[in-house]
């Protein structure tokens, strides 16, 4: 099921540009024009139920003022893995219950489309000149294929990166909860040089039916992925977020187990996995919004570096180490894994190294 986008907004600056109109044209919209206050003011005095839901329906065409190449924002004193993110859109029509757009956007929560992306290209060129390569991605702030249809994301980068001849440097991953591949499909067979990789965000079925609204099934998303894989395009796992309760330990080893039977595990370019962790703003916004949510059922400690509340140490550990133990077995070797936001202690302690092709020179 595509996401519903019901209103078209252009700021008034950039109405003469002709990609809004193609997209108002693709979803038979009538297009608007406001400026962000204005477009921020109507929403807040019109919230319908639920201001977000009701934002999530609204996509603004404007311009990035910002840059758009920045690194992952990882916590302090924690093992980074040097990704790279690009945020051309701001955003997602997904409503999934621990996301942090929902307290970092507060102000202008609608689906924000820049149209300048372009600058992207140019920022990642620039950044070449002084390092030998990059892994980067869409993603952060909105899902890479879900507006695929609409946006076109992936043709417009893998295009651009093409005509610089820069992917035997750059490797630019699309990470999404959707299955929302067509594009991306029709994109590699014009382009079968392109180093590109899908990835998907995964989780045990209970927790996606209650807690991400409106994504594709893991079902969806793992036959949306092996298509990929049978394409040439390498896939990726992300175990984000895992919620290390005790009832839910033996559901994802049975999905870990789906997983890496499903999917050829050569053609899969890393793996990435996260304990929960959440800012004690984002779970006030939470509770109100989703009362039903399971997210704060076990117990969490705000961590000495960032603020998070994250699952204790011992606890963390146990689940890393099972899931680092049952991974390994799919793979002739050291599996391509690596833990988000966790010290050195903690990959001392469960036996993992950073991965030289994943983590770069």
């Amino acid at each position: 099921m595509k996401p519903y986008i019901e209103k078209l907004v252009i700021d008034p600056e950039f109405k003469n540009e002709g990609f809004p109109h193609q997209v108002a044209e693709k979803l038979g919209l009538e297009p608007f024009y406001m400026t962000k206050p204005e477009l921020v003011a109507e929403i807040r005095e019109n919230p319908g139920e639920d201001l977000f839901k009701t934002a999530k329906k609204v996509m603004f065409f404007t311009e990035n003022r910002g840059r758009f190449l920045k690194k992952c924002p990882g916590s302090k004193g924690v093992i980074c893995c040097n990704y790279y993110t690009i945020n051309s859109v701001s955003g997602c029509p997904f409503d999934c219950s621990y996301c942090i757009l929902q307290h970092y956007i507060e102000n202008n929560p609608f689906i924000t489309v820049f149209l300048n992306r372009s600058r992207a290209i140019d920022e990642i060129s620039e950044f070449l000149k002084e390092n030998k390569r990059i892994r980067v991605g869409t993603g952060e702030l909105a899902d890479s294929l879900a507006l695929d249809f609409l946006l076109d994301e992936s043709g417009f980068f893998v295009s651009e990166l093409a005509k610089r001849s820069l992917f035997d440097r750059v490797q630019f991953e699309f990470k999404t909860k959707s299955a929302e591949i067509e594009r991306l499909l029709e994109v590699k067979s014009r382009c079968p040089e392109a180093n590109i990789v899908a990835g998907f965000s995964v989780n045990v079925p209970r927790f996606r039916d209650l807690e991400e609204i409106g994504t594709a099934s893991i079902e969806e998303r793992l036959s949306a992925a092996l298509r990929l894989q049978k394409a040439g395009i390498k896939t990726a796992i992300h175990f984000d977020p895992i919620l290390m309760l005790d009832p839910l330990f033996d559901d994802y080893m049975e999905l870990i187990k789906t997983i890496f039977t499903t999917l050829q595990p050569s053609e899969i370019a890393w793996i990435s996995m996260g304990g929960f962790r959440h800012t004690l703003a984002l779970t006030e916004i939470i509770q109100r919004r989703l009362p039903g949510s399971f997210l704060f059922r076990g117990e969490m400690f705000p961590s000495d570096t960032d603020n998070k509340l994250r699952y204790l140490a011992p606890l963390r550990r146990r689940f890393y180490k099972a899931f680092f133990d049952k991974i390994s077995s799919y793979f002739n070797g050291v599996p391509p894994l690596y833990m988000c936001m966790e010290k050195a202690f903690m990959w001392s302690d469960t036996g993992m190294k950073p991965i030289d092709n994943v983590f770069g020179d």
